[in-house]
């Protein structure tokens, strides 16, 4: 396979809900879709790209289509599956030699490590900027907004407005909150200007200095732990649009999926939340780590969940992880039982 083509197997295989080695319009559109083109518009690419006209688009396809399209971005491909090859090789033989090494080398690994971490962080930062203003330059092009797609499609808002989800309610939940200022990487620099940001800086600087003089920060403790024994739980957060005529096959795989999770002795915690009037849905699990979690993303369990919300959600699912320390649920179990 030509060399950058492989990252699109895994754009792919994330398009791909059900499985089924062939992305349907209807995935197309749910993973395309940026809040800027029309569904017409996506509609129109999904043929381009079936170049088989199959009303399916199959892995060759999309590699061959997006290949041709990458431009001066086919080195960055090119070099982020290398990047990947690399970072495997290395973290394999630090797994295999880093209980061996001295002290010293040891700390040469963890700096390393943290120093790769800085530079990749440092590269990000300009493409998010850039990535934003052609966002931002995109929408505006398309004139306000408040028009842009909202009264097309249900994927958008839900039935009273107060909901944005997926890729263009992110983009316009920035635009209110954060206007993006100045990033410079060595040499070269990103600039996005917003005639706002000055003065919301202002405020926000305002803001934190009202809340350090009203904060009481007497009886926090700091807790001091061995590194080696820090274990940390993995809370997960879930977020599901469900179409409004979907809403009872989505609440009985649901309900399959819970009764499901709650037999898994990893599972430490699930509840639900929903919102009056909308038809969103969100998930709180707690799991024993990371591992245990990776391990029942990939079970029957979770795929047969993903599967059945192919018909019944609006637009991808969003979720975010963050690892929380294991003593404090032990300590909130403990808490509970008196």
């Amino acid at each position: 396979m030509e060399k950058g083509r492989s990252i699109f197997l895994d754009v792919f295989r994330r398009a791909d809900k059900n499985d089924d080695g062939a992305l349907s319009l209807k995935e197309f559109k749910s993973f395309f879709d940026d809040g800027v083109m029309t569904g017409r518009e996506i509609e129109d690419l999904f043929h381009q790209v079936d170049t088989h006209n199959t009303s399916n688009i199959d892995t060759d396809e999309l590699c061959t289509y997006f290949s041709q399209k990458l431009g001066a971005f086919g080195e960055i491909f090119e070099a982020i599956e290398d990047m990947t090859t690399s970072v495997t090789k290395s973290l394999s033989e630090t797994a295999k030699n880093y209980s061996k090494a001295s002290m010293m080398d040891q700390f040469v690994t963890r700096f390393l490590m943290r120093e790769i971490i800085n530079q990749l962080s440092a590269l990000q930062r300009p493409l998010e900027a850039a990535s934003d203003q052609v966002d931002e330059e995109a929408l505006s092009s398309r004139g306000k907004v408040s028009s842009v797609e909202i009264s097309e499609s249900k994927e958008m808002s839900t039935k009273d407005g107060q909901i944005l989800p997926g890729r263009f309610g992110r983009r316009i939940r920035k635009q209110m909150s954060m206007p993006v200022g100045d990033f410079t990487h060595g040499p070269q620099s990103v600039t996005v200007t917003s005639p706002q940001f000055n003065s919301q800086l202002q405020r926000l600087q305002n803001l934190v200095d009202r809340l350090e003089n009203r904060i009481n920060f007497d009886g926090i403790t700091e807790e001091q732990v061995n590194i080696s024994e820090d274990k940390c739980n993995l809370m997960v957060h879930r977020t599901l649009t469900v179409e409004e005529d979907e809403v009872d096959n989505f609440r009985q795989s649901l309900r399959h999926y819970i009764e499901a999770t709650n037999e898994d002795e990893y599972c430490l915690h699930l509840s639900i939340r929903t919102y009056r009037n909308s038809s969103v849905f969100v998930l709180y699990e707690i799991w024993d780590s990371e591992t245990v979690w990776r391990k029942h993303v990939k079970s029957s369990i979770s795929k047969t969940f993903q599967h059945a919300n192919v018909d019944t959600l609006s637009g991808p699912e969003q979720s975010n992880t963050m690892p929380i320390p294991a003593s404090w649920w032990k300590r909130e179990d403990a808490q509970t039982e008196k």
